[in-house]
């Protein structure tokens, strides 16, 4: 029988809206280990069910819990998935992979120590081996790429390559858990001072990169963020200079957008940042060097300082709203 690598992902909870992606960069690790898809869903139904088949899965387990809260934390989640790993079926495995961002990497932690796992993190690309696997990480953010090799269970996280999954017509399973959960940690809630829609899900990003030169410059980026109805991004250099937060970054190191249209402005186009942008997004790109990479990938090129671009831009645009 085929290896199986499994797809832990919980449904609606947190920063895992695209807990898809999770089984689809499964499928596409499997279709180059002959291997088969496993998903193992938290807080799913039927619906969910039927579309992690979509994404790939050869095999959809629904773990069914009474005292899973709609807040439950990762602490809960990881319990939840540590125990779902002792069923029959699912133990044994030698790669589990969960999402990719915060509540992906939080679960982990617990998971790895109670299964004894080897926590890769955030990976490029995996090869299965006889005994465990051998995994790409980026490092340096996103300046390097590393190879690990590990023996034994392993849990990672990594983003889909290639094309759209093929869907399967595989099985679906509900697991009722009696997991005595731990108790969910107190939230506490503040405003962050971001207006901006979520990176999640936007249909239109507007991200700057370090030709911006400073944080007043991301103030104009928001502004026609908001007037174009989209969200606000950074590239790795305005992140790591401060200008904008480090959940706006977009990147092989940060977030992958999938939006309907990309505006990169003052953004060279690095093979790092490019990597956190789908294939199918329209990019507009404003930079005063003509020179730069971006405008390789650009359908439309806007070449000047983006001090003037930028005003005119939102000038316009509000002009015909």
């Amino acid at each position: 029988m085929s290896a199986m690598i499994l797809a832990l992902a919980p449904v609606n909870f947190g920063d895992a809206a695209d807990w898809r992606a999770c089984v689809a960069a499964a499928r596409a690790v499997a279709g180059t280990n002959n291997a088969r898809v496993g998903a193992v869903l938290a807080g799913g139904s039927a619906t969910d069910a039927q579309g992690a088949l979509s994404a790939g899965a050869d095999q959809v387990w629904l773990l069914s819990s009474a005292p899973l809260a709609e807040q439950a934390d990762a602490a809960q989640l990881a319990a939840l998935f540590g125990d779902a790993l002792a069923h029959p079926e699912l133990s044994g495995f030698r790669l589990a992979l969960l999402p990719v961002g915060s509540l992906g990497d939080a679960i982990a932690a617990p998971l790895a120590a109670k299964q004894n796992a080897a926590l890769l993190g955030f990976c490029a690309g995996v090869t299965l081996t006889e005994t465990g696997v051998t995994a790409e990480r980026p490092a340096y953010g996103g300046r390097a790429l590393v190879q690990v090799t590990a023996n034994g269970p392993c849990l990672a996280s990594m983003r889909p390559t290639g094309g759209e999954p093929e869907g399967t017509s595989g099985t679906v399973n509900t697991l009722i858990m009696h997991t005595a959960l731990p108790p969910a940690l107190p939230i506490a809630r503040r405003d962050s001072g971001v207006q901006n829609t979520s990176l999640e899900g936007a249909q239109i990003v507007v991200s700057g990169g370090r030709g911006i030169g400073g944080p007043e410059g991301f103030e104009q980026l928001a502004d026609l963020a908001t007037v174009l109805g989209g969200a606000l991004g950074g590239s790795l250099p305005s992140v790591d200079a401060g200008w904008v937060p480090v959940a706006r970054q977009v990147g092989q190191s940060g977030k992958f957008v999938t939006p309907r249209v990309y505006v990169a402005v003052g953004i060279s186009g690095t093979p790092q940042h490019m990597a956190g942008i789908g294939l199918h997004t329209r990019i507009v790109a404003i930079n005063k060097d003509q020179e730069a990479d971006i405008f390789h990938f650009a359908e439309i090129g806007v070449v000047g300082e983006w001090q003037r671009v930028v005003p005119a831009l939102i000038e316009r645009l509000k002009a015909t709203a």
